[in-house]
């Protein structure tokens, strides 16, 4: 009889309890097909913990307050701090693959950042260099990403820009390209590399003799330097206005004039787009790394969406107007008008930031003048004296684009 081994077993079951005793349940279906009653094992944590993501980028970016890092995954992953301080911190990025990599940064904040591989997780190892600040993470979409801002700690020092400060004090002047990205050359071998370093440092001159602020150069030779570290510079050093310097170039050889540039997600039309593209591709000039942008064609949306110059879009804009009218007014050429686009070299600076196209180098007639020294003062003086309109509006507290 089938249920007879049940109905003993509940009987002793009912006898120990009576008598005070440990109650153990017995495998009460066992003979009869019934489904097991055994308590589950523990979950084995490295099954459960599946790869589930990969890491396809990590960038940093280094602004006045914080240094914020980048982690751009395939899927919306989980993360976890597993440290933060005195000398380092550990973000551990769960079920998520990536290749190992050391990416020196030494901002004077953060020397170093490693992305260690284990079984199933990654983890993103900050090295500071002095002391431990504030984490604050972030994840965003589209694509999905997760921002680490690791934010200074207070120091006393010399002040930084007080609330309110109206004085234009500091300004970057960065002469695009250098060392072995040359830039555009023109027919007879103007390199846009060589015209642009001259010219901004005879900006950096008149600035440094007339407008009474600090003039800092991004390079002040024929070197190479990455785009984020032109603008990281520009950000350690507190500067209150960033101006990037190039010369333009364009297939149909009669293509003239100056146009500038401010920084948007959205291009202004196709040939802004296109500029944008060329200038942006001096990435490949970088050195590579196992998860270099270099060879993503999206890389500029996600950059553009993690960085703050949205705050300053007003200001750019308003840089770049008056720049454009003081130079097309002097030089007497074709006014292509303000534009803006998705520059990378734009993309980080924590202050108005705008570039400015000085004339095409693949225009023969262009090329002839802009090789000559008297035109490239005429170019500078009229930089120059664009910027000392925008500081006097600045200084004034008239910041709008359409004050005058």
């Amino acid at each position: 009889m089938t249920l007879r081994r049940p109905v003993v077993a509940v009987i002793a079951l009912l006898a120990s309890v009576l008598a005070g005793a440990a109650i153990s349940l017995p495998n009460l279906g066992a003979t009869a097909g019934a489904a097991s009653t055994k308590a589950p094992k523990a979950p084995d944590v490295s099954r459960t913990t599946a790869v589930t993501a990969s890491v396809t980028d990590v960038r940093v970016r280094s602004y006045p307050s914080f240094t914020r890092v980048v982690v751009e995954t395939t899927e919306p992953i989980r993360s976890r701090v597993d440290a933060n301080g005195p000398t380092a911190a550990r973000v551990r990025l769960i079920g998520v693959d990536a290749d190992q990599h050391v990416e020196s940064v030494h901002d004077g904040f953060i020397g170093e950042l490693r992305v260690e591989r284990g079984a199933t997780d990654t983890v993103i190892h900050v090295i500071f260099e002095g002391v431990a600040g504030q984490l604050k993470t972030k994840t965003l979409t589209d694509p999905p990403r997760l921002l680490l801002d690791f934010v200074r700690p207070t120091e006393p020092g010399p002040p930084g820009r007080r609330e309110g400060e109206t004085r234009l004090r500091s300004v970057v002047l960065d002469a695009g390209h250098g060392g072995h990205d040359s830039g555009t050359r023109g027919p007879t071998g103007l390199f846009e590399k060589d015209l642009v370093l001259d010219v901004t440092r005879r900006v950096a001159k008149l600035a440094r003799e007339r407008l009474e602020v600090k003039v800092l150069l991004s390079r002040d030779d024929d070197r190479f330097v990455t785009l984020k570290d032109r603008t990281s510079f520009a950000n350690r050093e507190n500067a209150d206005l960033f101006v990037s310097i190039h010369a333009n170039g364009h297939r149909q050889a009669d293509s003239a004039g100056i146009e500038t540039y401010f920084l948007s997600s959205e291009a202004t039309d196709s040939a802004a787009r296109q500029l944008a593209a060329l200038e942006n591709n001096v990435v490949q000039f970088e050195r590579p790394t196992a998860t270099t942008v270099a060879a993503r064609p999206d890389f500029l949306k996600t950059i553009l969406w993690d960085l703050a110059q949205s705050e300053f879009q007003v200001q750019s804009s308003r840089v770049a107007e008056i720049v454009l009218d003081s130079m097309t007014r002097a030089l007497r050429v074709p006014n292509r008008g303000v534009k803006q686009a998705g520059f990378y070299v734009l993309g980080g600076a924590a202050m108005p930031a705008v570039l400015i196209e000085i004339g095409f180098v693949t225009n023969p007639k262009e090329e002839r003048r802009l090789k000559e020294s008297t035109y490239r003062d005429e170019i500078a003086r009229a930089i120059f004296a664009g910027l000392a309109e925008y500081k006097r509006d600045y200084e004034q507290g008239t910041r709008g684009p359409l004050a005058r």
